[in-house]
Parts: C-alpha cells; structure tokens; sequence
C-alpha cells in the first residue's frame, strides 16, 4: 500500500452579493501523489499553489484559474515524476477557464485546461512535447443525499480522444451545532473510450492502455468549522482517506517496472474563506 499526505490552505475573497459578483481564490494543498484521471504522475512530495478568479451574473458565472505542479523531493531514476531524475523544481503548470450556468439544483459545465509539462524526458520526466489541450462538460446535481456528477474531457491536441469520469459525494452524518460538522463519502469512476493506442495513427500519444474502466476510487472525510471570524468568513479543517483501484496498465504504472493494483493515501486540509460566500453561510 502506498500511504500519502495532504495538506491543503484556501483562501477566498469575494466582493458582497449582488446582481453581478467578482470573485478570486488562492489554494496551497501538498500531497505525497499526484493524480490525474486515475494516472499517477508523481509519487513524491508535491506542492500545488493555484489562483481562479471569477464573474457571476444571476445564475451564469466565468471563470479562470492557473495550476502550478511542484515536486518537492529528489527524484532517483526510476521514480514515479513529472521532473525526472534530480533536483526539485516544477513538473507542471495549467491553465483552465469555465463557465457555468445553474439550473435549480443542476449545474452545468464547459471549459478548457491547457496542460505545459516542464520536466526532463531524458531522465525520465514529462517535457514540453507532452504538451495538449483538453475541452470537457461537466453535469452535477446537488441535493440532500447523494450528489452525483458526469464529465467528459476530449484531448483535442496529443491524444485526440475521450475520457468519461462519474463521481459521487455523499453526506452521511452532520451536527447542526457550533462548530459545525459533518462527515461525507465520495466515490469516482473513470471509463476510456478515445485515449488510449491508436492504429490509425501510430505516432500518436496515449494516455491509457485499453479502452474501458480506468479505475474505481472511494474515500471518506470529516470536516469541522474551526474559526468564524465575524462579518469578514471563516476557516474549516478537514480529515479523510482515499483509495483507488487501478485497473488500466496505465493507472497501474508506479515507476519504471513498479505496477500497484491498489493505492490508498491519508488527507488533512484547511481552508480559509473570506467575503460574500462565506458570509453567506452562517
């Protein structure tokens, strides 16, 4: 079994309600894996700052954000990394814009996240030529017991091909009283259907090695409001375990010739929220 750790802050500063609402976000959040669509990119100590700011006007809102991959601990040849072999440095960066339009409890998503990879392939890591894009739609629901949500994400650059992602989050147990707590289950699957070998086009990258269920994930978490700092928001502390069945070639992948059918890893966060929203939530 593979253990791992995650720290997360968050930080969220948003103008009063209104008509039409800016709002922007800084997060930190350290984990010992880095996950995307099941794959593991890098199994050392990882650091992920990211910005979002944003344009809400009724039910319809805008927004952008950036994503920075840095990878803590030195790397020996062979190791699961993004940089590859050597020194501490950043693996890679996104960018993404979204929009999204509520429609009672539904929520619908377009977007787009541009992935740079700034590691060495000759040790070992991912450089700039794994560079693409990815466009996706998102549908969710948010209700009183399970919130089930449906994506689909299409490379349209390197790999040129889909990949499905269903997910749950379901909340199992609260307590209504300060400081305020509650306890919830999430769950995820992935499904290939595009983005694995193509014979047509040989030369083509792939993300996956056979179409089909990629992985099956579930965790559990508590998460308790710490701090209510009065008018101005509030900080929230957060525990929980996650674990993932691999069950592609390339979701299995842990290291040049290390496969793990099986990882799961510890969490723990914070998250600081000042400003409309968390004025909101009282």
């Amino acid at each position: 079994m593979r253990y791992a750790w995650l720290c997360l802050t968050g930080l969220t500063v948003a103008t009063p309600p209104a008509v039409a609402q800016l709002s922007a976000r800084a997060d930190v959040s350290t984990g010992g894996r880095y996950v995307w669509h099941g794959i593991s990119r890098a199994a050392g100590l990882v650091a992920q700052p990211s910005v979002a700011v944003g344009f809400r006007i009724h039910s319809l809102s805008l927004e952008s954000g950036a994503v920075l991959h840095y990878e803590l601990d030195h790397v020996s040849t062979g190791e699961l990394s993004e940089t590859g072999a050597g020194g501490r440095h950043l693996g890679e960066e996104d960018v993404w814009g979204r929009a999204s339009l509520m429609v009672g409890p539904t929520r619908l998503d377009a977007g787009v996240v541009r992935y740079f990879f700034r590691g060495d392939s000759g040790t070992g890591g991912l450089g700039p030529a794994r560079n693409t894009t990815e466009v996706y739609a998102a549908y969710s629901v948010t209700s009183s017991y399970v919130n089930p949500s449906l994506e689909a994400w299409w490379d349209v650059e390197r790999v040129r091909g889909a990949f499905l992602r269903a997910a749950f989050d379901l909340p199992v147990l609260g307590w209504p009283f300060p400081p305020y707590a509650f306890a919830f289950v999430q769950g995820d699957l992935g499904l290939n259907v595009g983005q694995g070998p193509n014979a047509a086009r040989p030369g083509e990258l792939a993300n996956f090695a056979d179409r089909g269920i990629t992985h099956v994930g579930l965790g559990m978490g508590a998460e308790m409001r710490a701090l209510r700092l009065s008018g101005i928001g509030l900080a929230t502390f957060a525990v929980g375990v996650r674990s993932q069945l691999n069950l592609d070639d390339a979701t299995r992948f842990n290291g040049t010739g290390r496969n793990r059918d099986f990882t799961i890893w510890l969490w723990t966060g914070i998250t600081v929220v000042v400003g409309g929203d968390a004025r909101e939530r009282r």
